[in-house]
């Protein structure tokens, strides 16, 4: 694992990774409440339709919702806070999926989701070095 400030969008990279729940609403659209996650909304039109047939069909897990967009799991419920031990099975989903792809992925449950860095470091310190763990500037 590396780590880079920079901007989501503008870094290159196969993949981009979205903190998402498990939560849908009641149409079955993915609530799509981190910070990155309503930016790809605002970029992607029915993306969260799209993540919300995945969890519905697969469950709460890492999903290429669409090329270059991965689901990033960080909490259970919408209303729940993260935990590390979501956010460490979705670290192993995730390296599982992108292989060796650069892929993008915002500190997971640290910027809305009221745990620290030094919380969630230890649990991703498996990372490979293609997947870089991207802090806004």
């Amino acid at each position: 694992m590396q780590e880079k400030v920079c901007d989501i969008w503008l870094e290159p990279g196969e993949f981009r990774c979205l903190p998402t729940s498990g939560a849908l609403t009641s149409s079955g659209e993915a609530v799509l409440d981190a910070r990155v996650a309503r930016e790809a909304a605002q970029r992607y039109q029915g993306l969260a339709a799209d993540l919300g047939r995945l969890i519905a069909a697969r469950g709460n897990h890492v999903h290429l919702i669409r090329p270059g967009l991965v689901s990033f799991p960080v909490r259970q419920y919408e209303w729940a806070k993260p935990t590390t031990e979501i956010i460490e099975r979705s670290a192993r989903e995730l390296a599982a999926l992108v292989g060796t792809a650069k892929t993008l992925l915002p500190r997971p449950g640290c910027e809305e989701g009221q745990l620290t860095w030094e919380m969630v470091a230890p649990v991703l310190s498996f990372l490979p070095d293609n997947i870089i763990v991207v802090r806004r500037a």
